[in-house]
């Protein structure tokens, strides 16, 4: 691992605690305590295995990408790769997430042009998931702003899948690139890129690939809504559709701020819906959403841990070449 991406994780850590620790003196301590205290802590074993089920749907549906672009690998080592790339979400704008391109070609030789569309098909489809997700309580709950950015966001996807699936449109314009001075360098690797794009978003393949983010991110949306009833929000169906409306959105919002990991605005969304929509007092809502939090993203960051500690040769010489990675594909992220 590079010092500069290890830097970057370690403050990220140190911007958790420092936000953590915010959210908790204006909880206040000794009601947040009480809360905890109260919660049913058998009811983790069924959050833990439904955010258990989201990174394996998430994980299987990447690897039927890589074998979809012709990738020579194994599960096992998609799993390794995949297993690392999630500690990389702790990187701002999770840009070290493209590192997973760098660990495939380690380990398959396949060039990284090809395989780093599937990093950005991750990321846009799950947003798009999460958007319809939270779009059952968008109409449920109408607030004309979010349900203004919701459209221009699914307006926007469309347009974009609609371009790259227009083969002669999009190959028109990588040809006209190709004659600009500094994209001519960087030719084939865009042309590649566009070729793995354009398989992707292919509706036989978009269509499976957003209904697998569609159930994983119910599952991280459900498990919220099982943390909620322990909580002391009602055990009825009417919570269950808010904790999928109030999860999906709030880690929209913490993807648009582009922090690492979406910490503050994700937790600060969580609170603040669960308390309009649900009637829960500050200190449970603030303990619903950290518990939540430490489960969906610091037990996958612990695993990503576990995974490079387990399989550092994935990385070997990403010093040399993360920089230029994220140069190169930084505006496709």
């Amino acid at each position: 691992m590079s010092p500069d991406l290890r830097r970057k994780l370690f403050l990220s850590l140190g911007f958790a605690l420092v936000v953590y620790a915010a959210f908790v003196l204006w909880s206040d301590f000794a009601s947040l305590k009480a809360a905890l205290i109260d919660f049913p802590w058998m009811w983790i074993i069924p959050v833990t295995l439904l955010t258990l089920g989201n990174y394996v749907a998430r994980l299987l549906r990447w690897h039927w990408w890589l074998r979809l672009l012709g990738v020579p690998i194994r599960l096992y080592d998609t799993m390794r790769i995949f297993g690392i790339g999630m500690m990389m979400v702790m990187t701002p704008g999770k840009a070290g997430e493209l590192l997973k391109a760098y660990m495939v070609r380690n380990v398959a030789g396949t060039p990284m042009s090809t395989t780093a569309p599937t990093v950005v098909a991750e990321r846009l489809i799950d947003g798009a998931a999460m958007i319809m997700l939270a779009g059952i309580g968008l109409f449920a709950f109408p607030d004309p702003r979010a349900q203004s950015v919701a459209a221009l966001v699914a307006v926007v996807f469309v347009i974009g899948v609609a371009v790259i699936q227009y083969r002669p449109f999009a190959l028109r314009v990588l040809a006209l690139g190709e004659k600009l001075p500094i994209i001519k360098k960087f030719a084939h690797q865009i042309y590649l890129m566009y070729e793995s794009s354009y398989t992707i978003f292919k509706p036989q393949h978009l269509i499976p690939a957003l209904l697998i983010g569609l159930a994983a991110w119910a599952m991280e949306g459900l498990a919220y809504g099982i943390v909620l009833v322990g909580f002391g929000a009602p055990a009825n169906v009417d919570t269950f559709l808010k904790a999928i409306f109030i999860f999906n959105i709030s880690t929209v919002i913490g993807a648009l701020l582009a922090l690492p990991g979406g910490l503050g605005g994700v937790e600060g969304s969580l609170i603040f819906q669960s308390r309009r929509l649900l009637g829960l007092s500050i200190a449970s809502a603030t303990a619903a959403a950290l518990l939540t939090r430490f489960i969906t993203l610091w037990m996958g960051v612990a695993l990503g841990v576990v995974s490079f500690l387990l399989w550092p040769d994935l990385l070997a010489g990403s010093e040399e070449s993360e920089q230029q990675t994220t140069a190169e594909f930084a505006k496709e992220a």
